[in-house]
């Protein structure tokens, strides 16, 4: 059985995550564990069962919501009321449950500090090794477009399968789009083939390819997102920073498009951060891991077009 980890800080925001959280249940399917950290000292066994109380009452009120109620009786409810900061609480959730997945809202309050365009969800993504799903507030449906944005030159081969298995979940097109600045143009038959790898990878049943110029790759795929109307961003970034830019206030006060659709992280498995000694280093490495990537995808020789 599958298990969605959804942390809940009890205001309006957070109704819509699960109520969001609640369709992708249905969909793959999966147990949700409702989850509430206060911060401050240990709660007493009377505080702890009343909070569980409060988490199993909103359960039952959204249950039903945009949901019917032959589908709806089949989502299966936990609930961890935990002390504390939920960042410092919720890599032992993950493990304790098996979690596969972590829904949380954009303006998800940790520690007693409302979010600031997504900072705490940045800070949870870096926490945990299960992927991250953050949804803004407002009432949505199930992707059926989606976008996945990454460098697909430098991506760790780990990742492809575990965006596999979401499948089932997130039903609908997945597009691949590689980003690129116009001093990588000499590197398109790379990147070009890279994307092609990836794409044989995956287990969605439609997936097309795009290769997008910008100069600036978050601005950049926000409007490519807006054009596409895309329902679902889905990103791997390359560093932290990248994350937290992606995140940044500046978006928020625009109203980027990239800010006003639920967005998946999914994070570069532990295991493929390698240490490298040097530059070189670091090319051989990435060759390499496109190399392999190509090989199992048994491409190497066959014409690679895409748009």
């Amino acid at each position: 059985m599958k298990t969605i980890l959804v942390p809940i800080d009890f205001t309006a925001a957070a109704e819509p995550t699960l109520a969001y959280a609640n369709k992708l249940a249905v969909r793959w399917p999966a147990e949700i564990v409702l989850v509430y950290s206060q911060a401050g000292p240990e709660l007493a066994t009377e505080e702890r069962e009343a909070l569980k109380g409060r988490l199993e009452t909103l359960a039952e009120r959204l249950r039903y919501r945009e949901l019917v109620r032959q589908d709806a009786r089949r989502i299966r409810y936990s609930y961890e009321v935990v002390s504390g900061c939920l960042h410092d609480q919720v890599q032992a959730l993950v493990a304790r449950y098996g979690a596969d997945l972590v829904v949380m809202g954009l303006e998800h309050t940790d520690c007693g500090k409302p979010a600031t365009n997504g900072d705490n969800a940045v800070r949870i993504t870096e926490l945990v090794p299960c992927p991250v799903l953050v949804v803004p507030p407002g009432r949505r449906s199930l992707p059926t477009r989606m976008v996945y944005a990454t460098d697909f030159g430098h991506l760790p081969l780990p990742t492809l399968p575990r965006l596999s298995a979401l499948a089932g979940a997130l039903p609908g097109t997945l597009e691949l789009v590689q980003m690129y600045s116009p001093q990588q143009r000499g590197n398109l038959t790379y990147l070009k083939r890279a994307v092609a790898a990836s794409k044989a990878q995956l287990a969605w049943p439609t997936i097309t390819t795009k290769m997008v110029e910008d100069d600036d790759p978050i601005e950049g795929i926000s409007d490519y997102c807006a054009r596409t109307q895309a329902q679902l961003l889905i990103l791997t970034p390359s560093s932290e920073s990248e994350l937290i830019r992606f995140f940044d206030k500046c978006y928020a006060l625009t109203q980027a498009y990239h800010l006003q659709i639920p967005v998946l992280v999914l994070g570069q498995p532990a295991q493929q951060a390698s240490t490298v000694c040097c530059e070189r280093c670091a090319k051989e490495l990435h060759n390499k891991s496109v190399e392999q990537l190509l090989v199992e995808a048994s491409i190497t020789k066959r014409p690679t077009s895409l748009t």
